[in-house]
């Protein structure tokens, strides 16, 4: 075997143990944490942990249940990778949810300080990001905002996820019937996606990359295509070896960092640095 396909196979393997790895720590935390807060954390586990209150039946079937026309769409539009983990995380998450539930896993319940359980929960339901990290999601809502960024990837995909989580959060009330349930699932959101922000080490809408190679133009492919972006290409000239390079200037959605680093990967001579943007106006699409 090749030592590029043994490479690539042990990253294979590596981001398959991440991703079980992931969704038991969120099965943990939904188990342990959130359940019996009685809120509903953020997306489609939302939804699937008020049908539970509601049902009775374990939350897990649920989560299977409402990814899987959302997987299935995936798969004609998003890379196959891209399904293929993030059914795998579905599916994992929905195994270790049975199995705390048949065992009888410990369950906190708090006597005094009623946040916690929302605190600890979201950052268990915050650990999502890093399926984000390896180029996959959590399912649910991560799948239509990438499904929404590939078609049109100048809208803030982040402002439609965050109106989701805003309506999951609303219609909670009717379910638990209180509104201590709605403030903990507003706290458990908002630490999650800190801890989410944390993972990417980006809390900001966009991300400016600036690469430095002998041909920029080998790029041009990967980020009209795969991105659904534009870039700027200056020439710029070594200061120590005098030759010739191309700078080339392209701002990206936070959420395209994994893919626009593993298209990089590709060309070994390029240079590149990347940092927050404060903000950003105006398209930043195919310009």
């Amino acid at each position: 075997m090749a030592g590029g396909e043994l490479i690539k196979k042990g990253k294979g393997i590596g981001h398959v143990l991440l991703t079980l790895l992931t969704a038991f720590l969120v099965a943990m935390g939904m188990h342990v944490f959130v359940y019996p807060g009685h809120f509903a954390p953020s997306g489609v586990d939302g939804i699937a942990t008020m049908l539970q209150s509601l049902t009775g039946v374990n939350a897990g079937l649920f989560i299977v249940l409402l990814n899987l026309p959302l997987l299935i769409t995936a798969w004609f539009i998003l890379k196959r990778r891209y399904v293929i983990y993030t059914l795998v995380y579905t599916v994992s998450l929905s195994v270790f949810l049975f199995l705390l539930e048949a065992v009888g896993f410990y369950q906190f319940v708090p006597e005094t300080d009623h946040i916690l359980p929302a605190v600890f929960g979201g950052v268990a339901q915050g650990l999502t990001g890093i399926m984000l990290r390896i180029g996959s999601s959590s399912g649910g809502v991560d799948i239509m905002g990438s499904m929404i960024q590939k078609k049109m990837p100048h809208m803030n995909v982040e402002r439609i996820i965050s109106l989701i989580s805003v309506l999951i959060v609303g219609v909670s009330f009717f379910v638990y019937g209180n509104l201590n349930s709605v403030l903990l699932s507003v706290v458990e959101i908002f630490v999650c996606e800190r801890v989410t922000a944390m993972i990417l080490r980006s809390s900001r809408n966009a991300v400016k990359f600036e690469v430095v190679a002998s041909d920029v133009e080998a790029l041009k492919s990967g980020i009209l295509q795969d991105l659904g972006h534009g870039a700027t290409v200056l020439s710029g000239k070594g200061l120590y070896s005098k030759q010739e390079k191309g700078i080339l200037f392209c701002v990206v959605n936070h959420r395209q960092i994994p893919a626009f680093l593993k298209l990089l990967e590709k060309h070994p001579d390029a240079f590149v640095y990347y940092v927050d943007v404060m903000g950003v106006r105006g398209r930043f699409d195919r310009e």
